[in-house]
C-alpha cells in the first residue's frame, strides 16, 4: 500500500505537469517561466502530500532516508509520465513543438544580434550553435534528459526540505525491548 500511494502521487503529478506543458506548447501566448514555476509547485505539493500519507501509513514515524527516497521516487515517476506524454505528442516528427522552436530561434537571433561580446564575424556560427542546442531540447533524447534531471534535482531538494519537517532520525531511537 505504501509504494502504491507513491506511484499514484507520481502519476498524478506527471499528468498535471504534462497537461501544463501541452497547454504551453499548444499556445504561443503563455509564459515559460510561469509553466516552470507551476510545475515545481505541483511537484512540491504532490511530494509533500505523498510523504505525509506515507508517514500516516507507517504509524506516524518515517525516517529521513525513506523520506528522501520516497520523494525521489515520486519525482522519477512524474518525469517518466511527462516523457511518455512528450513522446506521444512528438509522433511522428515533432510538428507539435515547431511553433515553440521557431519562437525560441527568433529569441536567440535577437539575443545574439544584441550581444556586444560576440564579434560580428562569429555571430552566424554562434547562432547556429544555439539553434542546434534549442533543437535538441525539443527532441526525445534531449527532453528526456532535461526532464529526468530537473525532476530528480527538484525532487531531491523538496524531499530534503520535507525530511527536515516530517522525517525522524532513526539513528538515535532506542529499539523496543521486549
Amino acid at each position: 500500500m505504501q509504494q502504491k500511494s507513491l506511484w499514484v502521487f507520481g502519476i498524478l503529478a506527471g499528468l498535471l505537469c504534462a497537461i501544463l506543458e501541452y497547454l504551453f506548447f499548444s499556445t504561443t501566448s503563455s509564459s515559460a517561466n510561469t509553466m516552470f514555476i507551476t510545475k515545481i509547485a505541483i511537484l512540491a505539493i504532490f511530494v509533500g502530500a505523498g510523504l505525509i500519507l506515507l508517514r500516516k501509513l507507517l504509524g506516524g514515524v518515517i525516517s529521513i532516508g525513506r523520506t528522501v527516497f520516497s520523494g525521489l521516487l515520486i519525482s522519477f515517476i512524474r518525469a517518466i509520465v511527462m516523457i511518455i506524454v512528450f513522446i506521444f505528442l512528438y509522433q511522428p516528427n515533432g510538428e507539435f513543438y515547431q511553433p515553440r522552436v521557431q519562437e525560441a530561434y527568433a529569441q536567440a537571433e535577437k539575443k545574439v544580434a544584441a550581444d556586444d561580446k560576440i564579434k560580428d564575424a562569429d555571430k552566424p556560427m554562434e547562432l547556429a550553435l544555439i539553434k542546434e542546442q534549442i533543437a535538441s531540447l525539443y527532441k526525445v533524447p534531449g527532453y528526456s534528459m532535461i526532464t529526468l534531471g530537473g525532476s530528480l534535482v527538484t525532487g531531491l531538494v523538496v524531499s530534503i526540505l520535507m525530511a527536515a519537517f516530517i522525517g525522524t532520525n532513526m539513528m538515535y531511537n532506542e529499539p523496543n525491548k521486549a
